[in-house]
């Protein structure tokens, strides 16, 4: 039996089995053979199945996933600024969620609002921690002591 293949909507062939498996058709290539009405699907034809499942589908162009932020939103919460942490753990659990269901774009953006909140939580702790280390550092030069 000789097969024909579509490539770029060009039509190669007449095919044999053999031939067939070095041309590296993919389950979605479409081949036409004598008996059919129309081009088929290579994975839709039963002969094939060896030929098209033995080579190794193309691996998937998806991005790399963003940063979660969510061990430094934690810290965040714990030692420095309760509310901006909150903020940002929200945000960071859904980073990975909304990548593995494919909202690419969503991710990121999670992931850029966990990373704000996050570092507004931990500037506005050190900003109030040096504020703080100022004051005292004055109460000494003054000779009055809060404790």
């Amino acid at each position: 039996m000789e097969y024909y293949i579509s490539k770029n909507n060009d039509k190669e062939g007449p095919f044999t089995l053999e031939e067939l498996a070095a041309q590296h058709i993919t389950p979605d290539t479409l081949i036409w053979t004598v008996g059919y009405k129309e081009w088929k699907p290579a994975k839709d034809i039963p002969e094939l199945a060896d030929i098209v499942f033995s080579t190794p589908p193309e691996p998937s162009q998806q991005p790399p996933m963003p940063k979660t932020w969510l061990v430094e939103s934690i810290l965040v919460t714990l030692f420095c600024c309760l509310p901006f942490g909150i903020v940002g753990i929200i945000n960071a659990v859904k980073v990975d969620t909304l990548y593995y269901g494919g909202k690419y774009e969503e991710s990121q953006y999670r992931s850029d609002q966990a990373k704000k909140w996050t570092l507004w939580g931990f500037f506005v702790c050190l900003g109030c921690g040096l504020i703080y280390l100022f004051f005292l550092f004055c109460a000494f030069l003054t000779g009055f002591y809060f404790f």
